[in-house]
């Protein structure tokens, strides 16, 4: 179930690495009139990702930022090279990697932003109003999540295949399954500066069944996927999430549709079919 209220249109540009399928979904239902977005640019950090030849399909044009050729050069000294932003202060921001030498962190971040560098220059040649993860396998230093997320906007979502806050990071199926869960989730959330902790703005949960295997568990949860980061994307489009501050000084997200517990319900009952 997907409503789709808003004449208002956003320009989105979507970041993937793989197959594309979540790409594939939002290419129809935008072909469809039936997401609130056009999907202006399709950008990768691989060349052979599979989610290029979708967005080439239809239409869409597609750009690789090759990240491997980035992370692979020679940095020997990384405070003099001229970058974009100042790279100590940009170390101290960062909270994922780490390393207890810190002249290879420094390197490692002074090649991410020159990768970011030429990714944001891409994107912002199509002016979007919002950039959309798909299975986007790079880290996203402050210095990228920073150019967009900025003036109280936050412009970066993402799709995450569990339950946030319990398993962040790259498995989140695999994570859930070898757990023992009983339910698995889906969540959409804005990214910050964290491993997938920024603010949520929508979860769904789906049942693990004794006799389930991976693969039975990664198709349940692709289906939710599916229907949801759609909806998200007119939610945004509609002007119907709204940011908000909680009592633990967090972001805080609350959706304004009056058909949310309806539509919540819908997720359920897909997910339980």
């Amino acid at each position: 179930m997907i409503q789709h209220q808003s004449p208002n249109k956003l320009r989105i540009a979507v970041l993937v690495s793989g197959s594309g399928t979540n790409l594939q979904v939002l290419l129809d239902r935008s072909a469809a009139g039936d997401l609130a977005a056009e999907i202006v640019a399709v950008v990768s950090d691989r060349p052979e990702a599979y989610g290029r030849v979708r967005a080439e399909r239809a239409g869409v044009p597609t750009h690789v930022v090759d990240y491997r050729a980035y992370l692979q050069r020679e940095v020997e000294k990384p405070l003099e090279l001229k970058l974009p932003v100042n790279l100590e202060e940009l170390a101290r921001r960062q909270k994922i990697l780490k390393s207890s030498d810190p002249e290879k962190l420094l390197q490692r971040l002074a090649k991410l932003v020159l990768a970011e560098d030429e990714l944001i220059g891409i994107l912002d040649s199509y002016r979007p109003d919002y950039v959309c993860l798909a299975g986007f396998m790079r880290l996203l230093s402050p210095y990228f999540l920073g150019h967009y997320n900025r003036g109280g906007q936050w412009r970066v979502v993402n799709i995450h295949p569990a339950l946030l806050p319990a398993f962040p990071g790259a498995h989140g199926y695999e994570d859930t399954f070898c757990y023992g869960c009983k339910w698995g989730g889906i969540t959409i959330h804005f990214a910050d500066e964290g491993e997938d902790t920024g603010p949520i703005v929508a979860q769904a949960v789906y049942p693990i069944w004794p006799d389930d295997d991976m693969e039975k568990v990664r198709q349940r949860g692709l289906s939710l996927e599916y229907e949801m980061y759609a909806q998200c994307i007119n939610w945004l489009a509609a002007g119907q999430v709204e940011l908000c501050s909680s009592p633990n000084l967090r972001v805080d997200t609350r959706i304004t549709d009056p058909d949310y517990q309806i539509i919540m319900r819908s997720w359920i009952d897909k997910a339980l079919a």
